[in-house]
């Protein structure tokens, strides 16, 4: 018996070769049926700081998550998918309203993207995320040293993420974007979800199928789960309580600021052959943009024997826009339309300043943004006369009925013709601009995520 205890004594002293380790853990892992967690471990995956350090980095990660939950701020999770596109007007929304957020002290803003597992394959972000003592950046990074196989790692928690975030155990829950992902589906915080517009029910008709069939599909779902909603503009508050599909004590209008035409450097220099003198259009080329009648007005305009100056489109094609574009290269190869793509901030801002005039001929929108921009920029105003526009423009702009091609060549022929109206538009619209401030934003949506998690203002 003594003999026995001896050589287990000495065989547990002896060490154990790398390979039988391994072995002894792969068998071990088959019996517990968890062998694809270890089906790629190498010799030296269980050497003892490995294992260690993968240790302290679970530990590290737990740790987190209980510094998260006893945080004492408000805690508001933001949905920032749009951050892994070229920032279009909800990107640019959600990145101004952060960015005038960064430095407040009394939230905690946890931005969640695509993507909570950061490994070497994932994409990286379209712009850098804004920083600042409100705004953690919540991700889960896999070192190459750990034990486990990284591959394997990321997929098994790329499975839980929905559990991962809610987790966190936010108060707020923000949907910039009308609606939250399926990866906040677990999370229990009171729902805020911005509505910027209600087109698939105004001008369904303008839309990509796809994206009218998704909000059909989850908004009123989205809206009987929202402790608040906000809205761009008084105009889609009132859209939207017509509708039926929000109650008027959760609903708030916030006014949005200026585009990225104010962070943009004065000095940038205009983009390669831009005319010398021309009317400016910014914005994605769509079909509620209503640039067919712009374009039909020009045609006016030169079929009068008038010489008008070229138009020039800033802004990427969108959706359903194929005649557009063969009406586009007719008026491009005719020598009066230069078409621009996605271009840098500075550049849209050079646009803007030595415009001649703005024509905004939308069938319908949410907001404006190109209008504040306009005005911030000191360019008249053309623009079609629909109530949200009315809206933002008040006195600083022309307004001309949507779909009439000979209004609209009327309406710019005389802006076109008289400087002092110009001068006097762009007056106005450096008055009426100050009423759209990014500050004011940001103090209008904190109010509302505190209404919505009962906290004091």
């Amino acid at each position: 018996m003594l003999r026995r205890l001896y050589r287990f004594a000495r065989a547990l002293a002896r060490p154990v070769h790398p390979n039988r380790l391994r072995y002894y853990v792969l068998h071990g892992a088959d019996r517990l049926g968890i062998r694809p967690a270890f089906r790629r471990l190498g010799m030296g995956a269980l050497h003892p700081r490995r294992v260690a350090f993968t240790w302290r980095w679970a530990r590290g990660l737990a740790a987190a998550r209980r510094r998260r939950r006893r945080e004492r701020r408000l805690t508001v999770a933001v949905d920032v998918t749009a951050f892994w596109e070229p920032l279009t007007g909800i990107g640019w929304y959600l990145y101004r309203l952060l960015e005038h957020l960064a430095e407040r002290d009394d939230v905690r803003l946890r931005l969640y993207g695509p993507h909570l597992v950061d490994t070497p394959d994932v994409p990286p972000p379209a712009v850098t995320l804004p920083r600042g003592p409100a705004i953690e950046e919540v991700t889960y990074r896999l070192p190459a040293e750990l034990s486990l196989d990284r591959a394997w790692t990321a997929a098994w928690l790329r499975r839980r993420d929905a559990r991962l975030i809610a987790a966190d155990r936010n108060e707020v829950l923000f949907a910039p974007n009308y609606f939250l992902p399926r990866w906040f589906d677990r999370c229990r915080g009171r729902l805020v979800a911005t509505v910027h517009d209600l087109s698939f029910r105004r001008v369904p008709w303008t839309m990509r199928e796809s994206t009218r069939e998704d909000l059909a599909r989850h908004l009123e779902r989205t809206m009987a789960r929202a402790a608040r909603v906000l809205t761009d503009s008084e105009t889609v508050l009132a859209e939207l309580l017509d509708s039926g599909l929000a109650d008027p004590a959760r609903a708030h209008a916030v006014h949005l600021g200026p585009g990225p035409v104010t962070a943009a450097h004065d000095a940038a220099p205009l983009p390669a052959a831009t005319p010398e003198r021309y009317v400016l259009h910014v914005g994605t080329l769509e079909p509620r943009k209503n640039l067919p009648t712009l374009l039909a007005a020009w045609r006016l305009l030169r079929g009068r024997g008038a010489t008008p100056p070229p138009l020039v489109f800033c802004g990427r094609f969108g959706w359903k826009t194929e005649e557009l574009q063969r009406e586009m290269e007719t008026a491009s190869a005719e020598g009066w339309l230069r078409h621009f793509g996605y271009l840098a901030d500075g550049q849209v801002a050079a646009l803007y300043r030595h415009a001649l005039a703005v024509a905004l001929p939308s069938i319908y929108e949410g907001f404006g943004l190109p209008a504040v921009e306009a005005m911030y920029a000191g360019a008249p105003l053309v623009m079609s006369d629909i109530p949200v526009l009315r809206e933002v423009g008040g006195d600083a702009a022309i307004y001309v009925p949507a779909q009439d091609p000979a209004a609209w060549a009327d309406a710019m022929e005389r802006v076109l013709g008289d400087a002092a109206l110009r001068r006097d538009h762009v007056e106005r619209g450096h008055a009426r601009c100050r009423a759209f401030d990014w500050n004011r934003t940001a103090e209008g949506t904190v109010a509302v995520w505190k209404a919505a998690a009962g906290r004091k203002l």
